[in-house]
This record gives C-alpha cells, structure tokens and sequence, in this order.
C-alpha cells in the first residue's frame, strides 16, 4: 500500500490526468525514522499519519523541499523515491498547484 501524493489546484478537480507521486510504505517508514526530532520538521509531519487524508498546501511546497533537503544532508537518507519525490513537489510548485495526500 502507497502513500500517493496527488498534485492538483482544487481538489475537485482531481481524474485520471492528474500528476500523482507514490511513496511506498518502506521508504515512508525510513523517512519517518530519520526525521527525528519531528517537530524540527513540521511540514513532514503533517503527513506522519500514514492513514490520515492531509493536504500540502502551495506556500508549504517549497519548506518541505528543504526538510526533505536537510533530511539527505544531516541525516544522509539516501533514498531514490525522495529524490524523485522532490522533483514531484518542484513541478508542482513550478505549476502553481497543492498536494493533497491520501492512502490507497
């Protein structure tokens, strides 16, 4: 079961079109044990529910790049998916949209 990411400008306006990032259960749990302290990650921590819907609003887009960012750099996560999750968040920065995030 995945995490999916789902990039959108309204939720309503979410279909089969819309751009979608999955974070394996796997990788959110690394993620998760590195970012520790969670409260020095507020915008992770959002999401630190893994069954719970949340939404990343626009102007949060761009402090959760850097959380990911200070994750790879101090706690050396290295992993494939939060790379590519980042470039997921910066096109869809680029293109002006939220994230609204739910299990499947």
């Amino acid at each position: 079961m995945a995490l999916d990411f789902i990039a959108s400008n309204k939720q309503k306006k979410i279909d089969e079109n819309t751009q979608v990032f999955s974070l394996e259960k796997s990788d959110y749990d690394k993620l998760f044990n590195d970012a520790k302290p969670l409260n020095q990650y507020p915008i992770i921590k959002k999401f630190d529910n893994y069954y719970a819907d949340t939404t990343i609003l626009y102007g949060e887009i761009q402090p959760l790049i850097k959380e990911l960012e200070s994750l790879i750099k101090i706690k050396k996560l290295h992993l494939g998916s939060i790379i590519h999750f980042i470039d997921f968040l910066e096109k869809s920065f680029n293109d002006g949209l939220n994230i609204y995030i739910y299990c499947d």
